[in-house]
């Protein structure tokens, strides 16, 4: 294929033939797409089509890695030129019962099948044509389900903590104090024993001299990098002890330095880590575990299974686990701690948000700020008035002066007049005091900005007022503030030929002073009109009228933070910019909340008073743009967006030789009073040179371009859908804009109707789009992830050498597109060994405001996207791609793979595969905090936790990755850890830390249960062993959750102070802040969990609308149930039971001591979704959601019924999960299940009834009172069935009966057998926690009963615990929505940063229930 092509482009003349080389599939019209792309194309929709929407297991299908990678071999040549449509690589059935094979081994079958054909003597092609095409299988990898993938990919580290915890094990045991008593020699042979663990380990991983050739190459990374890139014989032979042969993976070694910075960094962390486990988890617990070991507990509260088993082995394990399980998690909060400390460190020596003096201001800048100002307005950020204080004056007496902005001069005639004062008290002996009265000054200013107001408004008609406040000055100065002000009145009366020095105001003396006389005025009113002085006069007045100081203007929160950061990164480091000319092009590809006081500056852009004017006035369609760029929108990022043309057609502009010459003269004119203002001089100019405005608009259109990739576009243009005139109308207000878009349409090819899609570009030409481009497609390009499909059919349209990606939820500023080609630059300059290759901006998350979850979500991605980003660029240099807006190197990216995976499932969460995909492509990414982008963020509790549980599959699905296990096997030691923490350990170690919590309640269970604790405790209080007891009482992990959010206070601190910080803080957990974390913990911890044993990742769209209006509790209960409500019970029930059974040996002090954090969790996992539910507590929703509840519980579910109308469809989709599980999974699922039988196991044996028996017949018994109980149930069933239609009365009858036998039977057992009324608590403690047990293990071993009774009955179940445990979390909420105080409370709460902007949430929640 390549030669051919060659041969076209040169017109060289086949060897062969003789003739012009042509095609080998011929020359005619879609050839190349019909035999070569197409055959392609439907290999991967087949197998996209196995992935049976991500509930396939990936052993069963090839993906876009697969098959991409097939082609790094030289067996893809056997595939021939032209393509012989019979290899194995076109076979897309898979085998049914075999196992999975890799292209590797299939590779070994054929050349075993080759070598047998030679033998023979047959012909290559004829076995090829006599044989059944087989599947290759995966290539180079397997992404198996599984947690051992964390494991494998990682092993290294997990090696070192392993073999860490038992060398320290080991040197608590010796009781060592310091480390040089390591060297003892009995203590060293112990230690010792550490490299036979060590040895099992590289058993189970099966390498041996791979860690060893990386340990010495690690210290000369520019050898190793060399001898992985070379391709000399003996430098791939050595490279074969440490990696496979593959295309990525090689010479990612940084230099020297930044080798030693994030070594260094580890170094800390690690031994930081280890000390603080080895004092103060790990040592402590050894003498107390000798004791346990010495004590002899002879008898047990229960039946024993294990009586042989000696020194309380159960006990030991009980209390090491929780330990153990927080040794290998407190690593991430140790990063969290060195993060913040190093990242605010490095903020701190960068000088991050401070402002610099700078004495180099020019007229270019005084025109990009005007520029910048003049923005602010039209995006309505600011008043008019703010407008006048903000501009800096470009007209004038003097223009080579500039002059700052009135608003940095605010509040100065006040301090003037303090500074008189202080004249004042230092001259009290002066006879200044004496002839002038200071206290009038006050006073004769008030007369003066009144007089200055009257000039300013230039009405005629108050000639009369201006003459009157004229004399009421000339009063005030000559009676009030002279002492012999009478001198001054007796001379003006004296002097009747007096000539008035002022010409625009007195031009004839009369009578009395500045009265007119006759037909003549004695002033010149109104001025005439002179921009100039009417300017000077307009920055007088404000000068002498603004009393707010710099730091409060202006009102605007969002337009304050915008000049502050833009004031704040012209003076970080960022590289020179060169001409727009010189400038490397960009492209950008994008996907497809309200304020007052902007709602105020709208209103005056507008010229009218309220909503009802500008509605008589027809003017819906500007009221619709202005919502529109308040919410995360199309025509907001698009608007956005577009600034980058704006900002370098102004700097553009600025550099051309005819525009320097314009604005001499301009400037020229502006001095000699001809000429009004600067600020109007670019349209001027454009309007005077269209030529040279022509070339304007050609060089920018050169330089930036922007691709919009609306996909659907061309469905809703067909089905007259008004979204596609409004993405039109955006191309009409932004000729520049280009949108690509997926046509699909009907074709008759071959006398048959198919459709045939198509890639287009489009653009507007007048009131009407027109297609620039046209590319057939071979069938539909959605088979993947459908996102990065979007970006990558829209890839081909761009141009430039480098591209940026934004979302359709991000924005831009003017002030931001201004530093672009600062950015760009950085492209040229090398960080490290090379230059970057994706370049990382800071973003700002501008839906911080709507709403207390929004706040806590905006501050918690702020701190992620500076402080955390910051530090992973540098010095740890594990940066990623972790969304937009990054800017790519469009060259690099686009013949290394591009820039958006897309296999289905594997590739969720697409952005950070472009960073894996860069970085193992010896790419470089790095991070710049001087430009920010705008971004939304979703805003309501349900938003939020969708958004995060696709954050979850997705990080769980990386695990599983190739990209993954490269990093994590080719990185170096410490690089590798800064991969994991920052990846998926962050989600790792939150699942580890709440199965700490679970490890932990369970143990506290079995030591009171058994038991074992009882014993012990009284032991240790016999003998005073106090560390006994303080080990067992302790909480047994350590609560340093806090922690890792000290980095989100340290960036608040370095940007806005540490006062604010601190405040900022204690109102987020006024707010429960800290509920909503812990909430969200539990989000994370269940989906990535659940994601990589039984897959089912796949997109959740969150919609990001702003949100304020009442989900209904069936709606949080089908989100929450398995995720927090039934864990929350769980926890629940063994915070009872630990609490029931441990009070007669233990302080409540020490029980709340233990579980208050426990305690903290599951109140928050069962109520959090309600606290955080706008009218969670008034009466009317709380009514309204009891019916709906009673009837979503009631309603049939079937084929067609949605999940939210129905409990029984909303109870089948929650099984999908196992349903396309594996019987490895399902076994998985039952063993976790017999954890609940541990409570009847337990339990039982503490009835009074039991009367002390440890006999296991005790607990067959219970077994006996379960069925009993489940066969009244299903006799209640049957009896529903057959009685309650036709014979009602028979069935009440027969209900009545079952009531009178049960209640006989519980009166006889408490008389004969001392059945108590605790007996009855503990068994609904006991039997509850079984039958939960007994559903899931039914769901696991659904298609061996689905078609028996019993299933009907686990049905049946399940709706009465579902409908049982809804009713639980029902009952608080419908008690406090009683007392209406708490419904004001938790709309204050919820919206306290909405009622700071004077916003009123209550209406808009009204208008939400009256629309319902």
């Amino acid at each position: 294929m390549a030669y051919e092509l060659h041969g076209m482009l040169t017109g060289a003349v086949s060897m062969t033939t003789g003739d012009t080389v042509e095609p080998a599939y011929g020359g005619s019209h879609e050839s190349f797409l019909s035999n070569v792309v197409t055959p392609i194309y439907e290999v991967i929709r087949k197998e996209a089509e196995k992935n049976k929407c991500g509930t396939a297991d990936h052993t069963t299908w090839r993906n876009y890695d697969d098959l991409n990678e097939f082609f790094w071999s030289p067996d893809c040549f056997q595939i021939g030129w032209p393509m012989r449509l019979e290899h194995d690589f076109f076979c897309t059935s898979s085998p049914k019962k075999s196992k999975v094979k890799t292209s590797r081994s299939a590779r070994e079958q054929r050349k075993e099948k080759e070598t047998e054909d030679e033998e023979q003597g047959l012909n290559d092609v004829t076995s090829e044509e006599n044989r059944e095409p087989k599947w290759l299988g995966k290539t180079n990898f397997v992404e198996i389900r599984s947690f051992w993938q964390v494991f494998r990919s990682f092993d290294r580290m997990w090696s070192f903590f392993i073999l860490s915890l038992q060398a320290m094990i080991i040197m608590a045991c010796h009781d060592v104090g310091s480390p040089l008593e390591v060297f003892d020699a009995v203590i060293l042979e112990d230690v010792m024993s550490i490299f036979i663990t060590s040895a099992i380990l590289k058993l189970i991983q099966v390498y041996l001299i791979t860690n060893a050739v990386d340990l010495v190459l690690f210290f000369v990374p520019a050898v190793s990098k060399y001898i992985e890139i070379s391709n000399w014989s003996i430098c791939r032979t050595i490279s074969r002890w440490t990696q496979p042969r593959l295309y990525v993976g090689r010479g990612m070694q940084e230099t020297q330095i930044s080798l030693f910075k994030y070594t260094f960094f580890w170094m800390l962390v690690l031994s930081t880590k280890l000390v603080f486990s080895y004092s103060f988890e790990i040592k402590p617990l050894i003498a107390p575990t000798r004791e346990i070991m010495k004590i002899g507990v002879q008898t047990y509260d229960w039946h024993e299974l294990f009586p042989k088993v000696r020194s309380n082995v159960g006990a030991i394990v009980a209390v090491w686990a929780p330990i153990i399980v927080v040794y290998f998690m407190d690593t991430q909060i140790w990063y969290s701690v060195y993060c913040t400390v190093c990242g605010g460190l490095y903020g701190i020596l960068h000088h991050l948000g401070e402002v610099s003096k700078s004495e180099v201001l020019d007229q270019k800048f005084v025109l990009v700020w005007n520029q910048i100002i003049s923005n602010f307005r039209s995006e309505d950020l600011i008043s008019n008035r703010e407008m006048d204080l903000m501009t800096i004056p470009t007209s004038g007496l003097f223009p080579e002066f500039i002059r700052w902005p009135i608003f940095l001069l605010a509040n100065k005639v006040w301090v003037v007049s303090n500074i008189v004062n202080e004249i004042e008290r230092s001259i009290e002996e002066s006879t200044f005091l004496q002839d002038f009265k200071m206290s009038a000054l006050p006073a004769l200013q008030n007369k003066f900005v009144e007089l200055l107001e009257l000039i300013v408004e230039g009405d005629k008609n108050q000639n009369g007022k201006v003459v009157q406040v004229l004399q009421d000055i000339f009063e005030l100065v000559t009676n009030d503030m002279m002492a012999n002000g009478h001198r001054v009145v007796d001379l003006i009366e004296c002097s009747q030929e007096a000539v008035d020095d002022f010409t625009f105001f007195s031009r004839k003396r009369e009578p009395q002073l500045f009265e007119s006389a006759a037909s003549k005025t004695s002033i010149c009113f109104p001025l005439p009109d002179d921009g100039p002085l009417t300017e000077q006069i307009q920055r007088l007045h404000l000068l002498l009228t603004v009393k707010d100081k710099a730091m409060d203007m202006p009102a605007n929160l969002e337009a304050r933070r915008r000049i502050s950061f833009f004031a704040t990164s012209l003076f970080m480091d960022m590289p020179s910019a060169p001409e727009v000319c010189s400038m490397m092009s960009f492209r950008t590809e994008a996907q497809v909340e309200p304020n007052l006081d902007e709602w105020k500056n709208f209103l005056e852009r507008m010229g009218y008073q309220n909503f009802n004017e500008l509605i008589d006035d027809e003017k819906e369609e500007e009221i619709r743009k202005w919502a529109s760029f308040r919410g995360q929108t199309l025509s907001r990022t698009v608007r956005g967006i577009m600034y980058y043309r704006q900002a370098l057609k102004l700097q553009a502009l600025l550099e051309m030789p005819e525009y320097k010459a314009f604005i001499a003269l301009i400037f020229f004119l502006v001095a000699t009073c001809a000429y009004p203002d600067v600020v109007q001089d670019v349209n001027v100019f454009e309007r005077n040179n269209p030529k040279s405005s022509a070339e304007l608009d050609a060089l920018v259109d050169m330089k930036f371009t922007y691709v919009v990739s609306c996909q659907m576009f061309g469905s809703h243009k067909s089905s007259g859908d008004p979204r596609a005139e409004d993405v039109k109308d955006l191309m009409i207000r932004y000729p520049a804009l280009r949108v690509a878009y997926i046509e699909e349409k009907e074709e008759i090819i071959g006398d048959k109707p198919q459709k045939v899609y198509s890639s287009i570009l489009a653009k507007a030409v007048g009131t009407f789009d027109q297609v620039i481009y046209r590319i057939k497609l071979p069938g539909p390009p959605i088979i993947g992830e459908g996102k990065p499909e979007n970006q990558n059919h829209a890839i081909i349209f761009t141009r430039g050498e480098a591209l940026q990606t934004i979302d359709m939820n991000q924005d831009n500023y003017l002030e931001e597109a201004l530093k672009v080609r600062n950015l760009l630059q950085e492209f040229h300059h090398n960080r490290g060994r090379r230059p970057p290759t994706i370049l990382g901006l800071r973003e700002h998350i501008f839906t911080g405001s709507v709403s207390s979850l929004a706040w806590f979500m905006s501050y918690q991605e702020t701190s992620f996207v500076t402080i955390g980003q910051r530090l992973l660029a540098n010095p740890l240099r594990v940066r990623f791609h972790y969304g937009h807006p990054d800017v790519f190197d469009r060259l690099f990216h686009m013949t290394r793979g591009g820039i958006s995976k897309a296999s289905k499932t594997i590739n969720l969460s697409e952005d950070v595969f472009a960073g894996f995909n860069s970085t193992l492509r010896r790419g470089c990414i790095t991070y710049h905090e001087y430009l920010q982008v705008g971004k939304g963020r979703d805003v309501g509790l349900n938003q939020i936790s969708k958004f995060e549980a696709k954050v979850a599959n997705g990080n769980s699905e990386q695990t599983l990755s190739r990209d993954i296990h490269r990093l994590g096997r080719r990185f170096d030691f410490f690089r590798m850890l800064s991969c994991y923490f920052t990846t998926i350990g962050f989600y790792f170690s939150s699942l580890i830390s709440v199965l700490g919590i679970y490890v932990f309640l369970y143990g506290q269970l079995y030591l009171v249960l058994s038991g074992l604790e009882k014993a012990l405790l009284i032991e240790a209080r016999m003998k005073n062993i106090e560390s006994l007891e303080t080990a067992l009482a302790s909480q047994s992990f350590i609560q340093l959750g806090l922690l890792t959010g000290l980095p989100m206070v340290m960036e608040i601190g370095l940007e806005k102070g540490f006062l604010t910080a601190l405040k900022d803080f204690v109102l987020m957990q006024l707010q429960l802040a800290a509920v909503f974390f812990t909430f969200s913990l539990g989000t994370k911890t269940h989906h990535f969990g659940r994601t990589i044993m039984y897959g089912g990742a796949k997109y959740i769209p969150t919609g990001r609308k702003v949100v304020v209006f009442h989900a209904s509790f069936t709606e949080n209960y089908r989100l929450y149930s398995r995720s927090h409500f039934v864990k929350g019970f769980e926890l629940l029930l063994l915070l009872v039971v630990y609490d029931l059974f441990r009070r007669s040996y233990q302080s409540s002090m020490a029980y709340v001591l233990i579980t208050y954090s426990v305690w903290f969790m599951t109140m928050t996992w069962l109520f959090a979704p309600f606290f955080f539910n706008p009218s969670g507590f008034d009466w009317d929703k709380i009514v309204d959601d009891w019916k709906g509840w009673n009837k979503w519980i009631k309603e049939k579910g079937g084929i067609g019924i949605q999940q939210n109308k129905s409990w029984q469809s909303w109870w089948n989709d929650e099984q999908a999960h196992l349903r396309r599980s594996g019987y490895g999974a399902r076994l998985f699922e039952i063993l976790l299940s017999i954890r609940f039988f541990l409570y009847q196991y337990g339990l039982v044996y503490h009835l009074d009834i039991s009367q002390q028996s440890k006999n296991f017949l005790v607990y067959v018994l219970s077994w006996v009172v379960i069925l009993a109980v489940f066969l009244t149930v299903k006799a209640v069933n049957i009896g529903r069935q057959l009685f309650s239609a036709r014979y009602h009365l028979m069935f009440r009858f027969f209900k009545a009966f079952l009531f009178l036998s049960v209640f006989t039977i519980v009166i006889t057992l408490s008389v004969i057998c001392e059945l108590s009324s605790k007996d009855l608590l503990v068994c609904c403690l006991a039997f509850l926690p079984t039958g939960w047990g007994l559903i899931l293990v039914a769901q696991a071993v659904r298609p061996i009963i689905e078609n028996t009774g019993l299933w009907q009955f686990t049905e049946v179940l399940a709706k009465a615990y579902d409908y049982g445990m809804g009713s639980i979390l029902f009952s608080p909420i419908a008690i406090l929505a009683w007392l209406p105080i708490i419904s004001a409370f938790q709309t204050r709460f919820l919206f306290n940063q909405a009622f700071n902007r004077h916003l009123q949430i209550q209406p808009i929640l009204e208008g939400k229930k009256k629309q319902k």
